[in-house]
């Protein structure tokens, strides 16, 4: 009988695309768009939060009781189990991972897998800033002080700061780790009747992400529920489209300049938090690197096209294989070194030069939705904490982590290609 309903969903996974239902496209399509409008739309955002907050504010109050409940738990074996579950679903760790599967022959699932990150930290960031939820950490549980356990400097002094719902490690660990299940099994690199396993292990991986972020003290579980939903939610609409969007840039044009124009028009547009927090810079950075991407891609085409799905299996089955990787990766991060201050230094030098050209009133129509962290020489003009203008270190943080999209697609392969880094296939 168990042997039966098995087969039977298994049978049923591998030949009903979720995603391609009608429904669930539109649900997803009208979802993602109506946040994206009102993230948007600035006279909408303090009306909003007016009528959203209160409730999600109730109901992380009643959720401190399973973070007590969770943290209750806890011992040493958990406390690393857990700190490194959450270091998988970090910006540091994509930052590493997916230039390197790039590299390795797998560009097309890489690029999507960051193109998709960047959506989600967009939807995720302005969640956050819009509802303005506070995090459990620090709150106090019939008189015991939520802890923040585990959790690395980063996580502490940056990542704590953020308001907590939706919770972005769910979304992302979510959309990421579902897309490349799909990946896998859409282009035939796994056996289709692995589908179930595939499926049930990786919604038990993203439940195990949601526990620990709770026995962290960093999330109460309706934060947990809203990332799970949102990051359904924007997963669909991605799968419905992914392949049409690659499509688009690596064959029209003006891609690069219509991903300029809608990067500048949602980050001027982004919601301002009640206080201030890191999440538009997070957003900032990872907007930079996906207009990186489509520079590089609509550049290196034919780079991009030339691999093929499963090649990194192929790549390592041979030694020359994984010396050629190892060369490429060693190149590529030291060029990501090299470009990311260099082209940072180079906006932080030049744009105040130009700024001085530009009108103040003028400059005031485009300024990030920031809090000005120390008296600003110029009313309208907020400063970040070393006293320089918000729209000069945004715009050299959008710019230096463009250069590592750039760097990962473009100048990176032509490197390879010039010293002669190329991928033998097969074993040796």
């Amino acid at each position: 009988m168990t042997t039966t309903l098995i087969e039977y969903a298994t049978k049923g996974l591998n030949n009903l695309e979720f995603h391609t239902q009608p429904w669930l496209q539109s649900l997803s399509f009208s979802s993602v768009s109506t946040l994206l409008i009102l993230s948007c739309i600035p006279p909408l955002h303090v009306p909003v939060r007016n009528l959203l907050r209160p409730t999600v504010v109730y109901h992380v109050e009643r959720g401190l009781l399973r973070v007590h409940q969770a943290q209750r738990c806890e011992n040493w074996l958990l406390t690393i189990l857990f700190d490194l579950s959450s270091r998988t679903v970090s910006v540091p760790f994509y930052v590493t991972f997916l230039p390197s599967l790039i590299w390795s022959g797998e560009a097309e699932l890489g690029t999507r897998l960051a193109l998709l990150m960047g959506l989600c930290l967009y939807v995720g960031n302005a969640m956050k800033d819009l509802i303005s939820a506070p995090r459990p950490f620090g709150s106090e549980y019939k008189g015991n002080k939520v802890r923040l356990i585990g959790g690395s400097e980063l996580e502490a002094n940056v990542n704590a700061q953020e308001y907590g719902l939706p919770s972005s490690h769910t979304m992302n660990s979510l959309c990421l780790n579902f897309f490349v299940v799909h990946y896998l099994l859409d282009k035939h690199l796994v056996p289709s009747e692995w589908a179930l396993a595939m499926y049930l292990g990786t919604a038990v991986w993203v439940a195990w992400i949601g526990l620990a972020r709770v026995y962290m003290g960093l999330h109460t579980p309706i934060d947990i529920g809203a990332g799970a939903l949102l990051g359904t939610l924007v997963l669909v609409f991605y799968l419905a489209v992914d392949e049409r969007y690659e499509g688009w840039i690596l064959s029209d044009k003006l891609a690069t300049l219509w991903q300029a124009l809608a990067s500048i028009i949602f980050l001027r547009l982004h919601p301002k938090p009640l206080r201030h927090t890191p999440s538009y810079e997070f957003t900032t950075s990872f907007g930079g690197v996906c207009w990186g991407l489509v520079v590089g891609m609509s550049r290196q085409h034919l780079i991009y096209r030339q691999n093929k799905p499963g090649q990194f299996v192929q790549i390592i089955q041979s030694r020359a294989g994984v010396i050629a990787l190892l060369q490429r990766v060693t190149l590529g991060f030291v060029l990501v070194i090299v470009m990311k201050p260099l082209s940072k230094q180079v906006v932080i030098t030049f744009l105040p030069l130009m700024y001085k050209l530009v009108p103040v009133d003028l400059r005031k129509l485009w300024q990030p939705p920031l809090h000005s962290l120390k008296p600003p020489k110029h009313e309208g003009i907020p400063v970040d904490e070393n006293g320089q203008s918000w729209d000069v270190s945004v715009t050299a943080r959008f710019i230096s982590y463009a250069s590592i999209g750039w760097t990962v697609v473009d100048l990176a392969p032509v490197m390879f290609q010039v010293l002669g880094f190329s991928i033998p296939h097969g074993p040796s």
